[in-house]
């Protein structure tokens, strides 16, 4: 059986969600779709990103929505910055509206935080190792994948909070497919001269130059390289450029204003 998070709606919003996950109430999670907001065009409807130049109220009112399905508020809320980069960051404490500069990785075992992310193409990946009751959040794309961001997020959560790889289960949310990521000579180049470019996976492309990158097979044989077992690992089949009705996509806005989702995770209260 595939493990792949499944659609669901709820008060007027569809999210994607993994229900093995939440079993016995252990965890919750969430992706969101870009339906059931108040964001107008061009970031209707549900646009959870303050970034991209939607009106406050609206990205707030959205946030609202998507965390109140968990009885979540804001204020419980806690962000990296995402730069593409690498860095992970320990999650100590709630700080209402925490944006932790700098970091594209969240991790933590305190169970009243809600880690978050936000992407429009880029692979969100959720990892948690229930033993030692620790959960992860990251945003990967391009570079942060070659950079080995996940490798050093299942280190982090080895050395910090006392998981093991080999009982980590990580699953991907919905990102742009490999039908769809075309890359050029800068990537090429980049995971050509990376420590985890023999993990990447290219399929051709007929420009001559460029190549499809597969996020979500390269980011799993990085996992794989990290101690983590190839069943605990469950990916998607879902392509955000593919599918304008469900999802946000910045490389088909091309440029022009568009939203983002958000992706969270959290422990839930014994």
């Amino acid at each position: 059986m595939k493990k792949e998070m499944i659609d669901t709606t709820k008060n007027g919003i569809k999210y994607f969600y993994y229900p093995p996950w939440e079993k016995n109430m252990q965890v919750g999670l969430g992706f969101s779709s870009r339906c059931g907001g108040v964001s107008e065009d061009p970031y209707d409807e549900l646009n959870l990103g303050y970034k991209w130049g939607d009106k406050h109220a609206a990205v707030a009112e959205n946030r609202r929505r998507f965390l109140a399905l968990w009885d979540k508020e804001e204020q419980d809320l806690v962000c990296g910055e995402q730069v593409h980069g690498t860095k992970i960051t320990l999650v100590r404490e709630k700080k209402a509206g925490a944006l932790i500069p700098a970091t594209d990785g969240l991790i933590t075992t305190e169970p009243d935080i809600v880690l978050g992310a936000f992407s429009a193409d880029c692979l969100l990946i959720y990892l948690w190792d229930p033993d030692a009751r620790a959960i992860g959040l990251v945003h990967a794309g391009w570079r942060g994948t070659l950079g080995g961001i996940l490798y050093y997020a299942v280190e982090a959560m080895q050395q910090r909070l006392g998981a093991c790889p080999g009982r980590i289960q990580a699953l991907f949310a919905p990102c742009i497919g490999s039908c769809c990521y075309e890359i050029g000579r800068d990537v090429m180049a980049l995971a050509a001269g990376s420590y985890w470019g023999d993990k990447a996976v290219f399929y051709p492309s007929r420009k001559k130059g460029h190549a499809f990158l597969d996020l979500q097979k390269t980011n799993q044989n990085i996992l794989v390289s990290a101690g983590m077992q190839p069943g605990n690992i469950g990916a998607g089949s879902l392509c955000t450029h593919c599918n304008p009705r469900l999802f946000y996509s910045y490389r088909r806005a091309a440029g022009q204003a568009t939203g983002s989702h958000m992706g969270i995770i959290f422990l839930s209260e014994r």
